[in-house]
C-alpha cells in the first residue's frame, strides 16, 4: 500500500522534471534547422511543462513556468522575456486544475492546443514589440502545427510511463 499523496517524498517527483525539463530546453535548443531556414522542433518545453502541470499541478508554480520561458529565450538567443510572457499567460487562461488530473487524451490534448495557440499567439505579439515589427509567422506556424500535433505521442507514453511507475 502506497503512502497518501502529502506524506510521500517531493525528490522523486522533483528529480523527474528536472530529467524532463532540462533535456526538453537543451533539445529545443539544438540546432534543428533545415537548409531553407525552418526549425523542425515542436515546443518541448511546453509540451513538458503541461504534461507536469496535468500530472502534478502543485510542482509547476508560476515562477517556475517564468523560469522555463526565461532559459529557453536565454538558450535559444530571442528577445529575452517573450517564451517567459507566453506561458505565463498561456498556464493562467488554460492551465490543467485538477489535483492528480489528466484523464482522457483527447480532452487533454485539446485543452493543451488552446494553450499552445495561446502561448504562440502571446509570443508572436510579445516577439512583434521587441523586434519593433510584425515579426515573421512561418517558423512560429510550423513551430505550432509540429507541438500541437506531436503532443498526443508525448501525453500517450508518458501516461503509459504512469501506469508502469511505482512512484505515481
Amino acid at each position: 500500500m502506497r503512502a497518501p499523496l502529502e506524506r510521500r517524498s517531493a525528490w522523486p517527483t522533483l528529480a523527474g522534471m528536472a530529467l524532463t525539463l532540462i533535456p526538453s530546453l537543451l533539445l529545443h535548443a539544438a540546432p534543428t534547422r533545415l537548409p531553407t531556414g525552418m526549425d523542425l522542433l515542436p515546443l518541448l518545453p511546453l509540451i513538458t511543462l503541461f504534461i507536469w502541470a496535468v500530472r502534478r499541478p502543485r510542482y509547476v508554480p508560476p515562477w517556475l513556468i517564468f523560469l522555463i520561458g526565461l532559459l529557453q529565450d536565454l538558450l535559444i538567443g530571442g528577445p529575452m522575456g517573450v517564451w517567459a510572457l507566453a506561458y505565463l499567460v498561456a498556464f493562467s487562461i488554460a492551465r490543467p486544475r485538477d489535483e492528480e488530473g489528466g484523464g482522457e487524451i483527447g480532452p487533454v490534448s485539446l485543452r493543451f492546443a488552446v494553450l499552445a495557440l495561446i502561448a504562440l499567439a502571446v509570443a508572436w505579439g510579445a516577439g512583434s514589440v521587441a523586434l519593433g515589427q510584425p515579426a515573421g509567422t512561418a517558423d512560429l506556424v510550423t513551430e505550432g502545427v509540429l507541438t500541437i500535433i506531436l503532443f498526443p505521442v508525448f501525453a500517450f507514453f508518458f501516461a503509459r510511463r504512469k501506469e508502469r511507475s511505482t512512484f505515481s
